[in-house]
């Protein structure tokens, strides 16, 4: 499979957040400001305002989603929809041209995807357990998708033990020892130490680092955000993801957002697709059922 048929699998398990309500900063000018003095704050209260914007939000719903993805001078362009909802619920639809291009998806038990450009277009899917018990030995991409809530500004941050505070002028980092598929890494959350409102984003990046070599394994950088009047919380408009091992960036625009919409159980439930086989990305194996159409596919000279 080409590198560039994954690309739109991405979306699962990468959308940021930014943020703007910083109440334990002094605001100052937002273009070209002076390099910030003093100790900056304990990172206790980074992680509350990282929390306080989780409180917020129990649901997202976006409408209208622009992506446009490129590896090295060949990009192309989706459009899509998509709603999370606390703790693990995620849905999104994409289409290319007028067509369905992708489906991915994840409740409290798993999370799966389809690409139609991909060698075969199988429906993936893998359980939470597995994933955490090691089952899989290798995800196609460098993104693990508990990642999904915390990007998009719902997850919770904690204990305070667990991260490392670097502040470098106007920059904050706060640093977390992690892994990545077995590699020992570090995950960063970059943050501007000064207070901004949107559509400036507070947090400008997430990043994820190889441990051994420093080399930046993939990022997401935020450079616009949206405010929901209702209740306060910071959502991404436009962020960019990179994949530097594979030369490859995917930069989105989303538009038609609602935070804490009524959505139903029934979007998060993976659903067979007709005439598509299931994957188990942990057995490396078509489930029963579709070991089985494959099998009278083969029979019947079908393909």
């Amino acid at each position: 499979m080409t590198i560039a048929r994954w690309f739109p699998a991405l979306t699962l398990l990468m959308l940021i957040t930014g943020c703007t309500r910083w109440s334990f900063l002094n605001k100052g000018p937002e273009t070209k400001p002076p390099p910030v003095t003093g100790e900056p704050p304990p990172v206790a209260a980074y992680l509350e305002y990282l929390n306080d914007n989780a409180r917020r939000i129990d649901t997202v719903r976006c409408t209208e989603i622009d992506v446009t993805c490129s590896q090295g001078i060949q990009s192309f362009g989706l459009r899509g929809k998509m709603v999370a909802q606390k703790p693990h619920n995620f849905s999104m639809t994409s289409d290319f041209i007028g067509k369905s291009a992708v489906e991915v998806g994840s409740n409290d038990k798993e999370f799966w995807y389809w690409l139609s450009k991909a060698d075969p277009p199988y429906q993936v899917y893998c359980s939470y357990k597995d994933l955490n018990d090691g089952r899989v030995k290798q995800l196609p991409f460098p993104f693990q998708p508990d990642w999904i809530m915390e990007t998009m500004g719902m997850g919770t941050y904690g204990p305070t033990d667990r991260f490392r505070l670097e502040a470098d002028g106007n920059t904050i980092k706060l640093v977390e020892q992690t892994s990545s598929q077995g590699k020992p890494t570090r995950k960063i959350i970059v943050m501007n130490r000064r207070a901004v409102q949107a559509p400036t984003p507070q947090v400008t990046a997430f990043l994820l680092v190889d441990d051994a070599t420093g080399k930046e394994i993939c990022s997401a950088h935020i450079t616009e955000t949206q405010l929901d009047k209702n209740t306060g919380a910071i959502i991404p408009r436009r962020l960019e993801f990179r994949w530097p091992e594979q030369r490859f960036k995917m930069a989105l625009k989303l538009d038609g957002t609602a935070v804490n919409a009524q959505v139903p159980a029934t979007a998060f439930v993976r659903r067979p697709m007709p005439g598509v086989p299931a994957f188990d990305l942990a057995t490396r194996r078509l489930d029963q059922a579709s070991a089985e159409v494959q099998r009278v596919q083969r029979v019947q000279g079908v393909r």
